[in-house]
């Protein structure tokens, strides 16, 4: 089945059954954005069918974009959301630049080893947000070693962010069974692992007026 098979007759229930054909990575995605609301208001509004065919003309294909432009294209897409959401923009997209500063800092001091043959390393963000942070990682890696091997590891505890994370390593052809979904200091999910790389963030967390507690990510 695929999008041109879909039918105007019952688009609703062909749509759901469609997505149901994908992984259970990519169901896992549709699920945390609450894709099935979106279809049932479009489908009552007698909209999902025109939505359907307008993504259907739309030539996606690896053919047409490869991984590494889709990706910068759901960036672009986040980022276009971020701005729309006025002081929660934080929550969804930090700018590039930003990401890439902080991704230097975090390798500077293993550009040599990292051109070297052979090199496997692990990368890990215990905040992942939308995963720009491990997406700019493994950028960062390939441009120095296009051989190297890079396996990202990521935990967020907001569900669309961690969706769009998720959705973003697919895209790009990354394994997503590391990207863990929830609270890295009271469920932290990948307690087990070592990593070569990691982001550390310091976070101010209040306890009362007088005292406060500073907690590493």
């Amino acid at each position: 089945m695929d999008l041109s098979k879909l039918g105007e007759a019952g688009i609703k229930d062909n749509l759901e059954s469609y997505i149901q054909g994908f992984s259970k990575d990519a169901r896992e995605i549709f699920e945390y954005f609450n894709f099935a609301e979106f279809i049932a208001q479009l489908n009552d509004a007698d909209l999902l069918y025109k939505i359907v065919q307008k993504v259907r003309q739309t030539d996606l294909s690896p053919k047409a974009i490869s991984n590494h432009d889709m990706g910068l294209v759901f960036e672009e897409l986040i980022r276009r959301f971020a701005e729309g959401s006025n002081e929660t923009a934080g929550e969804h997209f930090t700018p590039r630049d930003i990401i890439r500063l902080t991704t230097a800092l975090v390798f500077m001091e293993d550009d040599d080893a990292l051109t070297k043959p052979g090199i496997i390393r692990t990368l890990y963000d215990p905040t992942a947000g939308t995963g720009g942070f491990l997406s700019s990682g493994m950028e960062y890696v390939h441009e120095l070693n296009p051989q190297a091997v890079m396996r990202a590891f990521g935990q967020e505890l907001n569900p669309e962010s961690y969706a769009i994370c998720k959705a973003d390593m697919l895209i790009k052809g990354q394994e997503v069974s590391n990207i863990k979904l929830g609270n890295t200091l009271s469920n932290d999910q990948l307690y087990a692992n070592k990593f070569d790389c990691k982001r550390l963030i310091l976070d101010v967390i209040p306890i009362n007026q007088d005292k406060c507690q500073t907690a590493p990510y």
